[in-house]
């Protein structure tokens, strides 16, 4: 049924998103506009006006066309449903869309500074070239939201986790876990981006590490045996690439371990001067404390050298077993040493 002439009656399709159906706007028309003032397609729109007309909570207000409005500060948009909003050019800041559907509005270029998104839905969302300085969306639905040039800062926050990593613990339904958390990676990789594009690498790692770590729970759940050695080595080892630190520390473990083997093994043989010294310890338990450590600096000396693969020099292994170990040591460091310098220069970049 067509709205009477003193009724707005526009509909937005809204075929393309869940959810309620397609509903006709009853409110009465603004001014001489054939629209009420929502919907009406006009650019004197005054805050005075929207103030007469504002929303309650829970009320729909679909395809609302509010380009270039200035409504700062204003709690109208809260639980309200503005499915494909127009936004673009608006000045918003400290405007609060907690619990709003927002999903297909377009916020280009709006002044959002300070404003809220608690628990909302911006799914499909433009927020391209839009100030979002200190703004909060912690709990909101950012999957294909797209923040290309977007202005962020330490205040701009996004939560501990995305919402869709919890959806994805708690969604039993088949295949919910795996499209859950193909939306919580696709979130948190836009998250990086933009937080590089503000070159603020302090948050960009900080959502890395939650995107690796969720990939890394992931394939436990998947079973995932190689992805799961993947990501828990590069967890231990480097943590995700981020930490030379971890490298360093993870290299000195391997080298005092190495040293401490070494003797156990069959030890070590030094030909410096033409009479052979061997390096050994039989019997921990009855060695001279002395001797064990002479023989543990011996053996420290040659593991560092074997895991900077600078060859064996004027000591050798003595054994199979002993000669194993200092090749997986000397393949270890090379290793190492390489993600080192990858992670070095990544962290310059």
């Amino acid at each position: 049924m067509d709205a009477p002439r003193t009724r707005c009656g526009y509909e937005y399709d809204v075929s393309a998103v869940s959810g309620p159906g397609a509903a006709s706007c009853w409110r009465p028309v603004w001014a001489d506009h054939e629209r009420c003032i929502w919907h009406a397609n006009a650019t004197d729109k005054t805050p005075a006006a929207f103030a007469e007309a504002h929303p309650v909570r829970g009320e729909r207000l679909d395809g609302a066309i509010l380009r270039g409005v200035s409504l700062p500060d204003v709690r109208w948009f809260a639980d309200c449903s503005l499915v494909g909003a127009d936004f673009t050019d608006a000045a918003l800041p400290g405007a609060c869309f907690d619990d709003a559907d927002l999903r297909r509005a377009d916020f280009r270029d709006a002044d959002l500074h300070g404003a809220t998104f608690v628990d909302a839905n911006v799914e499909d969302a433009l927020f391209v070239y839009a100030d979002v300085r200190d703004a909060a969306f912690e709990g909101a639905r950012l999957y294909r939201a797209v923040l290309s040039d977007a202005r962020v800062n330490e205040g701009t926050e996004f939560g501990r986790t995305v919402v869709y990593e919890t959806d994805a613990e708690r969604d039993a339904s088949p295949g919910g876990f795996e499209r859950n958390t193909e939306s919580a990676v696709w979130t948190y990789r836009e998250i990086q981006r933009v937080f590089e594009d503000n070159a603020n690498h302090s948050r960009l790692l900080e959502y890395f590490l939650r995107e690796m770590d969720l990939r890394r729970r992931a394939a436990w759940r998947a079973r995932d045996v190689l992805s799961v050695l993947r990501l828990e080595g590069s967890r231990l080892v480097m943590r995700y690439g981020i930490s030379p630190w971890r490298l360093v520390a993870t290299s000195v473990v391997v080298i005092v371990g190495s040293a401490m083997v070494f003797p156990l093994t069959g030890g070590l043989v030094e030909t410096g001067d033409g009479r052979p010294i061997t390096y050994t310890v039989s019997d921990p338990t009855s060695a001279p404390p002395t001797w064990m450590v002479f023989v543990f600096l011996k053996s420290l000396y040659f593991s560092a050298i074997t895991f900077a693969t600078l060859g064996y020099g004027d000591v050798q292994p003595i054994g199979s077993i002993t000669r194993a170990v200092a090749a997986m040591e000397s393949l270890a460091g090379s290793v190492l040493l390489a993600l080192l310098v990858f992670v070095l220069t990544s962290r310059i970049r």
